[in-house]
């Protein structure tokens, strides 16, 4: 196994040979390390261990894996045109030593993609792969300073939150007898590409040159530059951080946070900030407050005040006050009341968004076989129900099975037009109605068990050494909870939701593959005793070194 800290004249010979484990572990430590230091108010001591962090070859070798192997845009080149897709690719760039002394980034490709909502484009900012793991490198060693300092009730692009942590936090601060109840609905317009870079660059103490580079290095659209005096380009993997460290105080304007920086909770503020909340999730926020007007004559002043100091403003369009007896929309869910009851449902957008996603695949796979479609269904269903099964969805869940029973009805008639109903109700559905081809079985919405989220608690982060007894069972509660394939949820119960190689826990976002322990060419065969799951690189990692 070699060395992850390798000494002058020992160079890594082999990709596949790489002691993951311990390169996370490494990297782990450090961050654990920034983040205690932030804590206890040493910051010159911070500065120096998110440098060392930088210089390590652990931090180099995660960096490539996640820019050259994980992410999903690994195989879009920037300017210069070049991707690393194989090992000896990857090797190359991590031998070329990936230091911050004489280093110049060079322009990001903009390409612009359509909105989810059709209406214009949104710009995207390709750096070059060399630039992606650079970014990335400095992220490791800057995110567990701000992990550290971030506010309780910011859940966009962080470790350990996803959206519904913010749903959670919205739903208790509204449920509550005596809450309050108007809704400031707002969204940050242009957020990332409007940003204030000065006034960015002071809030950060280390890497300050680096980054100033990045957001000066300019864009490349159709081979003709442009300087970028404003934001951060959005794609870049340095830039949902670099937004969040500018967004930061944005919830202690009203204050959220008391001298200690402890929490204090709405009812207990005093003055003209009781009973307000503030929830974002990136540049999505909601405001709570007992009045409407004093969000026109308090909040809103506050907020724009705040944005315009760092080159933001409000949408005009996006940006509205509405009373709780109305419905509003916060990342995919309406809120609403009905029966004197708080409810939090899936959007009538997502909803329509789902089936409409559901009956494109099948009108453009009106040939194909049922067990691939069966397969490929069930991934769709999987993701959206995952997604949706904490709000209030069982009514939601049932009429979409519904829709969608009615949509695989017509497309087993469209491929067997001179067979009766008869004929197709034996072929493709069982007793109970449910889809199914050679043991393949379709999803049903309706089956999927509608749960209560765990919010996460306060400011936990998992760059926190002191808090990871409280994220390991938190992870292992989240991955036991999820609708994967029934083989996949015991494997990762048997594997104590680790990898079954590497041993490191499967993160959200990572790709896990089943892994045959006795191969089927010599023999092995697909029950679950002979199965592993493990991480994609991990997979590719071990076959390489067989052959």
């Amino acid at each position: 196994m070699l060395i992850i800290e390798p000494t002058k004249g020992r160079l890594l010979t082999d990709w596949s040979q790489i002691n993951w484990t311990a390169v996370e572990r490494n990297v782990k430590r450090l961050q654990g390390r920034i983040f205690r230091a932030v804590g206890a108010g040493q910051f010159a001591k911070a500065k120096s261990l998110q440098k060392l962090l930088a210089r390590s070859s652990s931090a180099k070798l995660l960096a490539i894996r996640k820019a050259c192997q994980q992410n999903r845009g690994k195989h879009t080149p920037g300017v210069d045109g070049v991707v690393c897709k194989t090992p000896k690719d990857r090797l190359a760039l991590f031998e070329q030593g990936l230091s911050f002394k004489g280093y110049r980034p060079k322009p990001v490709r903009r390409i612009f993609i359509p909105k989810k909502n059709g209406n214009g484009r949104r710009p995207l900012g390709i750096p070059t792969i060399k630039d992606r793991v650079m970014q990335t490198i400095v992220r490791f060693a800057l995110e567990p300073e701000w992990e550290s300092r971030f506010e309780a009730n910011s859940y966009g692009f962080r470790p350990g939150r996803c959206t519904m942590d913010a749903i959670c936090a919205l739903h208790a601060a509204l449920r509550c007898k005596g809450s309050s109840r108007w809704i400031l609905d707002a969204d940050i317009n242009s957020c990332f590409d409007k940003i204030d870079q000065e006034m960015l660059l002071k809030k950060l103490p280390v890497f300050t040159q680096v980054i100033r580079r990045w957001l000066k290095a300019g864009t490349v659209t159709f081979d003709k530059w442009e300087s970028t005096d404003s934001g951060t380009p959005q794609g870049s993997p340095i830039s949902p951080l670099l937004m969040n460290v500018a967004l930061d105080g944005m919830e202690r304007l009203f204050g959220c946070e008391n001298s200690q920086g402890n929490r204090v909770s709405a009812s207990d503020k005093r003055g003209l900030n009781k009973g307000i909340t503030l929830v974002r999730f990136a540049d999505d926020l909601v405001v709570t407050a007992p009045t409407k007007e004093r969000i026109e004559t308090y909040i809103l002043p506050k907020l724009k005040a705040f944005l315009k100091a760092h080159g933001l403003t409000l949408s005009k369009v996006k940006t509205r006050i509405v009373h709780l007896d109305e419905r509003f929309d916060f990342l995919g869910f309406t809120f609403m009341r009905q029966g004197g009851r708080l409810l939090t449902k899936p959007s009538k957008k997502g909803t329509a968004a789902h089936l409409k996603q559901l009956k494109r695949y099948l009108r453009t796979h009106l040939g194909a076989p049922a067990v691939r479609v069966v397969k490929e269904l069930n991934a769709i269903i999987r993701g959206w129900t995952n997604y949706y099964r904490h709000g209030t969805s069982k009514a939601i869940f049932n009429k979409v099975r519904h829709r969608l029973f009615q949509m695989l009805w017509r497309w087993a008639n469209r491929r067997h037009r001179n067979k009766s109903r008869r004929w197709i109700r034996r072929r493709y559905f069982r007793e109970d109605w449910a889809f199914h081809e050679k043991g393949a079985v379709l999803l049903r919405h309706d089956i999927v068990p509608v749960t209560r989220f765990t919010k996460v608690t306060g400011k936990a982060s998992p760059m926190n050494p002191d808090e990871a007894e409280y994220w390991e069972k938190r992870r292992h509660k989240r991955r036991g909870r999820e609708t994967h394939p029934e083989v996949d949820r015991e494997l990762q119960r048997r594997q104590g939701y680790g990898c079954g190689l590497c041993g490191v826990a499967f993160e959200e976002d990572d790709l896990a593959e089943k892994h045959h322990i006795q191969p089927r060419s010599q023999g092995g065969s697909d029950d679950i005793d002979n199965l592993m799951l493990i991480h994609r690189w991990c997979h590719t990692a071990y076959h390489a070194r067989r052959n």
